[in-house]
């Protein structure tokens, strides 16, 4: 298991960018292992590398966070993986006023294969469906993640 967290607030460049962290809060013996661990990552890097190493392919993502924004508007995370957005890991909130705050999460139990291996990210979401006009999507703000906490778990079962 790993848990990243984001202690200090990051401004994303823009309503797409990739959610880097600030650190490890704790992790597995296994999981960086040199010899066969399932995971490669280098901190401050928003990338989380699944390796199957032949480890059991059944993985929990736990994702929660306070985002804000610079301006007002619909703020939205997902999880995606291999560059590919996982639609339901959107989160999507409104903010009134630039400032606003909002805590936002996600759960996703995903099964990898063990000889396989998938990249992790969370990202800010450009765009979401509008719930109102489904032909119109509605263009997201650029979110500021004022907190968060990231963790991947290997499920034994």
């Amino acid at each position: 298991m790993i848990e990243t967290i984001i202690n200090t607030p990051k401004i994303l460049t823009d309503n797409d960018a990739a959610i880097t962290y600030d650190g490890i809060s704790e992790l597995s013996r296994c999981t960086l292992c040199c010899n066969g661990g399932w995971l490669s990552y280098q901190n401050g890097s928003p990338i989380f590398k699944i390796l199957g190493n032949n480890y059991t392919g059944r993985y929990e993502i736990n994702w929660s966070g306070t985002i804000s924004s610079a301006t007002a508007g619909v703020v939205a995370i997902g999880l995606y993986e291999d560059g590919v957005l996982l639609p339901d890991t959107v989160r999507a909130v409104t903010l009134a006023a630039a400032g606003d705050v909002a805590s936002v999460s996600f759960n996703k139990k995903m099964r990898i294969c063990p000889r396989g291996m998938t990249s992790l990210s969370v990202q800010s979401v450009p765009s979401v469906i509008n719930p109102t006009d489904q032909t119109t999507p509605i263009e997201t703000q650029a979110p500021i993640i004022v907190s968060a906490t990231n963790n991947i778990a290997r499920n034994n079962n």
